[in-house]
């Protein structure tokens, strides 16, 4: 069977990004960031899709990026849980950070105890977690990382090293929901709490699914059995966006994600995403960013 990356477009240019090492497995990866300089930084600048659970742990200065259209900062000593489908950097200077992600075919195939992290993973979609680690904590699940990348370097391809991985990155898994969800761990929420939250988080979860066909309020506000009045009035409240401008924003990522990530062209784009013709979706494009679909891809 074929490996299947988390992030096909990505990975390759994460490879070519000084300060950034890459361990991946099927269905899972981890990732090393240590001192990006800013012009590799660039790179990774734009939006990209991985749907998986991502967790994230700060070793030194801050982070800041977007997962499913949120931002979030990450501090040195913090650790993030979210699970994301557009996942993108805005700022990674003069930081260390580790990241692992994983997706539920990944889990299922491993048999990992599901019940271990249940109480995360069952509301991450569209919400993230951030805790604070303290040291023992800290320092325990740095040096699982380091010994990951100590251990199996990218040139260890055997089926035996494989297989090690795999059953490493299970064992991660364990340690970082041990020092996050332990006895003496602390582990506020990031992101919506109020009621209209479920609202909110239902949207995403709709427009993750039909983002491709359906781009009108209406549609969406039948899947949730409310009136479209009430679902933008909703939304505007909660957000200070309404519903359309929610759906423009996601397929704009999409279309960002496959111009600078996938070998498709912008005809292929178009057809891929169900716009009647190229003409039609540069012009919703540029709408939405200002630029034009190339003008993006050249950017």
């Amino acid at each position: 069977m074929t490996k299947q990356s988390l992030f096909p477009y990505y990975a390759e240019t994460l490879r070519s990004v000084r300060g950034v090492e890459v361990l991946d497995v099927d269905g899972a990866a981890m990732l090393h960031f240590n001192d990006v300089e800013d012009n590799y930084a660039q790179k990774l600048k734009y939006p990209c899709r991985i749907d998986a659970i991502i967790m994230a742990v700060c070793v030194r200065g801050e982070v800041s990026f977007s997962a499913h259209m949120n931002d979030y900062t990450l501090k040195a000593n913090q650790f993030f849980i979210s699970s994301a489908s557009i996942f993108q950097f805005h700022s990674l200077a003069d930081s260390e950070f580790y990241m692992l992600a994983f997706n539920s075919e990944f889990l299922s195939n491993m048999n990992v105890d599901i019940r271990s992290i249940v109480h995360i993973v069952s509301q991450l979609r569209n919400n993230a977690y951030i805790a604070n680690l303290n040291d023992k904590s800290m320092g325990g699940v740095s040096r699982f990382f380091d010994t990951l990348l100590a251990e199996h370097a990218p040139k260890d391809k055997s089926e035996y090293m494989e297989l090690s991985l795999r059953h490493l990155f299970c064992a991660m898994i364990y340690r970082i929901c041990d020092a996050v969800l332990g006895d003496d761990a602390n582990m506020p929420t990031v992101g919506v709490k109020e009621r209209s939250s479920e609202y909110f988080e239902k949207l995403m979860n709709l427009l993750s699914e039909h983002y491709k066909e359906q781009r009108n309020v209406e549609f969406y506000a039948e899947k949730m059995h409310i009136s479209s009045k009430h679902l933008s009035r909703v939304i505007r409240n909660f957000t200070g966006k309404s519903v359309h401008q929610w759906i423009d924003e996601f397929v704009a990522l999409e279309i960002k994600n496959l111009l600078k990530y996938s070998n498709m062209s912008i005809q292929q784009i178009s057809y891929h995403l169900n716009f009647p013709n190229p003409s039609f979706m540069g012009q919703y494009f540029k709408r939405i960013t200002g630029l034009t679909p190339g003008e993006y891809k050249k950017s």
